[in-house]
């Protein structure tokens, strides 16, 4: 190779003379013969390569959408006996009694049609007990959601909002393997303008 000749880095573009095989630069190897870098017309390599300055869409994020869309409970049930708001310790605790009753009567008892009639509401609602003292918060794939307040009280609720992306209606909805279904805030419009779920981003009841 001439002595005058221009070698071009193949990691980041500078030029080099000389028979030294080792970048000035960026103090990498020289492999061979490259071109130079150029910049694009009218900004550096970050500008073009930016959708929104380029006129395209911005892109999905790592949680699935433009920006975090704003959620809101469009229907709010508290659930009462008579007259008393039902607490989330008495509903683990109804769990818990109606659960060991059911499984006294399956193993010592002759009648296994109380397991059905016993067994499996007090199984829901031990579940749905410990759910809500941990996180205040329990959703019943593809059917309800559970909210409990500060003090306990529980509810019923329905969760929505608009759509950041295209303005169509958010709703939550349960994806994936039935024993393993997540749920996730999606549009209604287009199912791609989708976004992880949090409890915790609500308001307080």
């Amino acid at each position: 190779m001439p002595e005058d000749a221009h070698v071009y880095c193949e990691t980041c573009g500078a030029a080099h003379r000389g028979r030294d095989r080792l970048c000035s630069e960026c103090q990498k190897t020289l492999s061979g013969l490259a071109s130079p870098k150029t910049t694009p017309p009218g900004g550096d390599f970050n500008a073009a390569q930016d959708p929104i300055a380029s006129g395209g869409r911005k892109p999905l994020s790592k949680e699935g959408g433009w920006e975090r869309p704003e959620l809101g409970r469009s229907f709010t049930l508290p659930i009462a006996l008579g007259d008393r708001s039902l607490k989330v310790r008495w509903l683990a605790l109804f769990g818990a009694v109606g659960l060991a009753a059911s499984l006294a009567e399956l193993f010592f008892g002759s009648a296994a049609a109380w397991w059905c009639v016993l067994g499996m509401p007090s199984t829901l609602a031990l579940i749905l007990g410990i759910g809500l003292m941990r996180h205040r918060f329990v959703r019943l794939p593809h059917l309800i959601n559970v909210e409990a307040d500060k003090t306990g009280r529980v509810f019923v609720t329905k969760i929505g909002g608009d759509c950041p992306v295209c303005s169509g209606e958010l709703k939550l909805e349960d994806i994936g393997p039935k024993r393993h279904t997540k749920t996730v805030v999606q549009c209604t419009s287009d199912a791609t303008h989708q976004w992880a779920f949090n409890s915790k981003q609500l308001a307080e009841l």
